[in-house]
């Protein structure tokens, strides 16, 4: 059975400008004029998913826990920057299931939700997610459906997954190839029977997190995969210590296989340190050059602060299909924040972030960024905001108030800023553009707006995140509001409090709110009618406030206050005690 499910709606356009050239963080990105012929287009098979990824677990009980930076998690509606169309169908009523189970089911929905803020695209990444049974210790195997090439997007002659050149040429590619409904392939191994399908990186001693493997698959079908193979056997013993690296005729690299280099910075692809095919190839691949790393400018800056400072892939001495080379090295990155794209999986483990190095080689392959990427790429950039908080006063339901904010990028940077901004409550909102990318000494103004849908005090956050390195992300800014109902100018509110005790030093405070500015009277009367205070009586603007009469003077009982706005008059009692 099938089931289609669209994540988030697209919000806004992509953070990543291209301009002129440059890139967002320093890395060469072409800058695209959009004149493609789709008859260009080049189109390549991909190994079967047991070639390209199969994530195994570990018995080893790593207590080890990272969770979604918490602004980002708040929200995950609001800052989406890519949509995910699945189909969740069963393979052929595997472990005896005909649709997917429901804690599976919305556990991979939370797993799209996190990488729905980390990558940029207009066009919706389409899934082929299926319920099946794996071979034993396998958690799931995935694949991109397709490579492709489009002459005019990205580097000539190398091949991108079908999701990362969809949005880098904001065209949907896989309706150009017959057969081709998915741009990428995921199993889930349903006979497993440790899952953890919880969603607060909590998993439990014995168990492995579903969410963590979602996330892990779903970043092989985007493009953490390269193209090195060996010749194995049925048993995936290798039968001939040769390796080739590239697809075609001739064979053409990965974009990511564009990024690696040995132990001494030779890359990968050097033909005369590499013939290929060769046994050269086959020692890189088994560690015995020194390593394989992936080599970029932001993949680089992503390490800055960490233990290492290279990204190590992994090149066990034993090569094994479907993992080596197209993870990071399993023991360097064990309990870091880089840990989900390691070939296996430990115990009560759980990391729902693809952490600071994925988010860098995504950046320096190409892919357009969203913010939960950008928070962790900071660039040479120094973001300034001009307000800390941000009060709408008093308004009506149905009317809108707008304020102005201004980000700029200070004079002394040396690099692009870039961000977003969102806000985790429907009674405000951003209008027009939600996105910023500014060169040093640049600014942009963007509009917030509150819409008031009831009539209550209204309170919210307005988070801006952004690639400064002067400030952490995201930027969180207080925002404020009150409405009366739709045909309300004043309210009066009971007086707080009630009774007063004056012997205590307290006398009672009246508040009181205006929706627009009037002439206001507002006195004081004893029960009999009698008036004893002048409160106020003047003109107003719009907003809340409060009155404390002095009562020293008055005895003990009961008082009436009236408000009289035009022809509207309210009154309320108060309990006065000496």
């Amino acid at each position: 059975m099938f089931y289609n499910r669209f994540v988030t709606p697209f919000l806004f356009a992509a953070i990543l400008a291209v301009i002129s050239g440059l890139s967002l963080l320093g890395t060469p990105y072409q800058a695209y004029a959009q004149q493609i012929n789709m008859d260009q287009l080049l189109v390549m098979p991909v190994p079967d998913a047991k070639d390209v990824c199969t994530l195994d677990p570990t018995d080893i009980e790593a207590n080890f826990f990272i969770a979604p930076d918490r602004e980002l998690a708040k929200n995950f509606q609001n800052v989406a920057t890519s949509t995910f169309e699945v189909d969740y169908r069963v393979e052929q009523n595997a472990c005896g299931d005909s649709v997917w189970p429901e804690e599976a089911f919305e556990a991979f929905e939370f797993a799209m939700d996190i990488w729905s803020v980390h990558l940029s695209s207009s066009v919706p990444i389409r899934i082929d997610a299926v319920w099946n049974e794996l071979e034993e210790r396998t958690l799931g195997s995935a694949r991109p459906t397709r490579i492709v090439q489009l002459p005019g997007v990205g580097i000539p002659d190398t091949w991108y997954t079908i999701a990362q050149l969809s949005s880098m040429s904001s065209r949907v590619i896989r309706n150009e190839i017959d057969g081709v409904n998915h741009d990428v392939e995921i199993n889930i191994n349903c006979d497993f029977s440790n899952w953890y399908f919880g969603t607060d990186a909590k998993t439990p001693p014995g168990r492995i997190d579903f969410v963590t493997v979602i996330l892990h698959e779903i970043g092989h079908g985007i493009g953490f995969i390269g193209s090195i193979s060996v010749p194995t056997d049925e048993d995936q013993e290798v039968t001939e210590e040769t390796a080739s690296i590239g697809q075609g005729s001739p064979p053409r690299p990965f974009i990511y296989d564009q990024f690696t280099v040995d132990g001494d910075y030779n890359r990968i692809l050097n033909s005369t340190l590499y013939p290929n095919p060769s046994n050269a190839l086959f020692e890189a691949v088994t560690g015995k050059r020194g390593g394989i790393f992936f080599e970029g400018d932001d993949t680089n800056m992503s390490l800055t602060e960490m233990p290492t400072d290279r990204a190590k892939l992994y090149t066990p001495e034993t090569y094994r299909p479907g993992s080596s080379y197209s993870h990071v090295d399993q023991e360097t990155f064990t309990n870091t924040p880089n840990a989900l794209m390691r070939p296996r999986v430990d115990r009560a483990f759980a990391v729902h972030t693809p952490g600071p190095l994925f988010c860098g080689m995504l950046s320096d392959m190409g892919w357009p960024l969203g913010v939960g990427c950008l928070s962790f790429l900071a660039a040479d950039a120094f973001i300034a905001v001009n307000v800390s908080e941000i009060e709408f006063g008093v308004s009506n339901e149905g009317r809108t108030v707008q304020r102005v904010i201004t980000i700029e990028n200070e004079s002394s940077s040396a690099e692009i800023l870039s961000g977003g901004l969102a806000i985790d409550d429907p009674n405000f909102s951003v209008i027009g553009e939600s996105t910023f990318s500014l060169q040093p000494g640049q600014n942009s103004q963007f509009i917030i707006q509150y819409s008031p849908q009831n009539d209550r005090q209204h309170t919210a956050s307005l988070s801006i995140f952004h690639n400064g390195r002067n400030v952490p992300s995201p930027i969180v800014i207080a925002l404020s509001g009150e409405a009366l109902q739709s045909n309300q100018t004043v309210r009066l509110e009971q007086s707080f409090p009630n009774p007063a005790v004056g012997a205590a030093g307290t006398y009672p405070t009246i508040p009181f709110v205006l929706s627009e500015d009037s002439d206001v009277r507002l006195d004081l009367f004893s029960i009999d009618g009698r008036h004893v205070l002048s409160l106020v009586n003047g003109q107003k603007t719009a907003g809340r406030y409060t009155e404390a009469p002095d009562m020293s003077s008055l005895s003990s009982g009961v008082y009436i206050y009236r408000l009289i706005i035009g022809d509207i008059v309210e009154s309320k009692k108060l309990m006065y005690v000496r």
